[in-house]
């Protein structure tokens, strides 16, 4: 079965669109957290796979 063809947005609308899920977000108590530069979420433990913030050494 062949897929719709999705229907084209502007930024504008899409910009809009990002503002309302936004606005519902915060108007359902939900907060947005700020999380600094540089912080993973990476297991501390080390399990899982090694994640490197930055540019790779040479």
């Amino acid at each position: 079965m062949a897929k719709k063809p999705a229907a084209e947005t502007t930024p504008s609308e899409r910009r809009q669109a990002l503002a309302d899920d936004v606005a519902a977000f915060l108007n359902a108590g939900n907060k947005i957290k700020r999380i600094p530069s540089g912080v993973s979420g990476q297991d501390p433990l080390g399990r899982g796979q090694p994640f490197r913030l930055g540019n790779p050494k040479k």
